[in-house]
């Protein structure tokens, strides 16, 4: 046993499981560590103090995304030692780190480096007077093809304290290979080692003996990914004397005047990252490209003025909320619209909305207002739930000028609801015995349906219009007919003859919003509960 250091201190995994759960609060697996949480730390302060702790069993998955990946996802017990390795090699790395690396680095990421692209263009470009080029370059299969023990080494040199060359050894040379449970996803089912496994051999850890590879999905590998190419860094910036140079992860941009010397630098960089870090370019060839015609660089085609998203990311969310339609929606057509039932569906629009409010806060940072109103009005079934508000700009590029992305609003409060309703949605609520429309609904009620006005006032909403219970569904119709989504509200929940909970039960829309043709499906709607008024 070795003697007691700080490192395994209580207080000090009680703060790094503070840590690791501020994003993992609803998974079984905090949950279920969560119910003994003090018992667990001292556990494993007792393994981690004795050296007896080895890392658990992970989760392997395949992602969804347009190039799939092989991930395997720590037990939450293994993701606390994470979080407790990483605190402290970055105390002892960051100051040796290069500032234009920005992958896994605090009070960084994608957009940091693609204002830091930005920058580096104006300047060498002075504001697109001057013609400039750009080097981009990749590393073939990275985290697969990290050499562990040139790694261990990389981390040695400079870490000197036993325990931590301890715990770095032993994650560092798990093989989570000989340790998991395969989580089948939606897309990608196959088993690793299977014929149909879509996980090339040369991307996957299976297969390595141990000797390369880290696990995509732990907080180590990102960190120590950094690390590993901190020497290259260095090169460039040292040795090539390279000013503007970005680096996210293995995605590397090399600016220059003159193309000739990015050609020279390419073939520098592909012998350093082969004879020192054992890796390949993945385009050992590439050519030096004109930065007036645009950078691929996190996600944006970057100008030295503006960036522009990537038509993958746009195809990306028109493929969610396509299979959002196909997969998870069962509509009952009738003869005006297609009836949308929210009560089936009662966890679809969570989901629904994170993925939009994703997109949405991805776009408004670029030039992308054109193709997200152009996104809505193909999809016109979404504003049967959410705002779309183009007119609200955000000022995200300084002096560059700005860029809009339509906003997105949703709220549970059934007044708000009513009165943030578009202009072509009616939204038919259940009074007792009526259907009846309020504040500005009333007005697009009366024309579109021929309604009368009764002379009744409502606690917030004015006057009133509407109609008996038993007739809704001929107004219904007439109002799709007329081109107008229908948001059917009920009343649940009656309590003391006053006081009613309301709730969307479901959605009508009219042709033009539905489908082309009998072969197509809908949109998934979700149930809304609203507050009592």
């Amino acid at each position: 046993m070795t003697v007691p250091t700080d490192l395994f201190a209580f207080e000090t995994l009680w703060r790094q499981y503070r840590v690791c759960r501020r994003n993992k609060r609803n998974t079984i697996n905090q949950l279920r560590f969560e119910l003994n949480a003090e018992a667990e730390l001292l556990a494993l302060q007792q393994e981690l103090r004795e050296r007896t702790y080895q890392p658990g069993q992970s989760i392997c998955f395949v992602t969804d995304g347009p190039k799939p990946r092989e991930v395997f996802a720590a037990d939450f017990r293994d993701r606390i030692v994470h979080h407790l390795l990483v605190s402290r090699l970055e105390r002892v790395f960051e100051p040796a780190f290069i500032h234009d690396s920005y992958a896994c680095r605090k009070d960084k990421g994608v957009l940091a480096a693609s204002d830091r692209l930005m920058v580096f263009l104006r300047r060498i470009t002075a504001n697109g007077q001057r013609p400039a080029y750009a080097l981009k370059l990749d590393i073939a299969s990275f985290f697969p093809s990290i050499d562990k023990h040139s790694l261990y080494e990389t981390i040695t040199h400079r870490i000197y304290d036993p325990d931590l060359r301890w715990l770095t050894h032993t994650i560092l040379f798990h093989d989570p290979t000989t340790d998991y449970r395969f989580k089948r996803g939606a897309r990608h089912s196959s088993p690793p080692m299977s014929a149909a496994y879509p996980i090339p051999a040369q991307k996957s850890l299976f297969g390595k003996a141990n000797e390369r590879g880290l696990p995509i999905g732990n907080l180590t590998s990102q960190f120590w990914a950094n690390v590993y190419l901190n020497e290259l860094d260095q090169f460039v910036k040292r040795t090539l004397k390279c000013r503007y140079y970005v680096r996210y992860v293995d995605d590397m941009i090399l600016l220059d005047g003159n193309r000739a010397k990015l050609r020279e630098w390419r073939e520098a960089i592909a012998a350093f990252a082969e004879s020192r870090l054992k890796l390949r370019l993945r385009e050992p060839d590439v050519e030096p490209q004109p930065v007036a015609s645009g950078i691929d660089f996190v996600g944006w085609t970057t100008f030295w003025n503006h960036r522009r998203p990537r038509g993958r990311t746009l195809a990306s969310c028109e493929a969610r909320l396509k299979r959002f339609a196909h997969h998870e929606l069962q509509p009952v057509w009738t003869a005006v619209a297609l009836r949308l039932d929210t009560q089936r569906q009662a966890d679809a629009l969570p989901g629904l909305r994170a993925t939009l409010a994703s997109y949405s806060g991805h776009l408004r940072h670029g030039a992308a207002y054109q193709k997200w109103v152009a996104l809505w009005q193909r999809h016109g079934w979404l504003r049967a739930f959410f705002e779309h508000e183009p007119q609200e700009p955000w000022r995200v590029q300084g002096r560059w000028p700005e860029q809009a992305v339509g906003g997105l609003r949703f709220s549970t409060q059934y007044g708000r609801f009513i009165r943030r309703a578009g202009s072509g949605t009616l939204v038919f609520c259940q009074v007792g015995k009526f259907v009846e429309f309020f504040g500005p609904q009333r007005l697009a009620a009366t024309q579109a349906l021929r309604l009368v006005r009764v002379s009744v006032a409502r606690g917030g909403f004015a006057f009133s219009v509407g109609f008996p219970l038993r007739l809704r569904d001929a107004y219904i119709g007439r109002a799709v007919r007329a081109g107008y989504t229908v948001v059917e509200v009920d009343e649940v929940d009656r309590l003391r003859r006053t006081c009613a909970s309301r709730q969307v039960v479901a959605v009508w829309l009219p042709a033009k919003w539905g489908r082309q043709s009998r072969g197509e499906r809908g949109v998934r709607a979700s149930s809304t509960k609203v507050l009592s008024v």
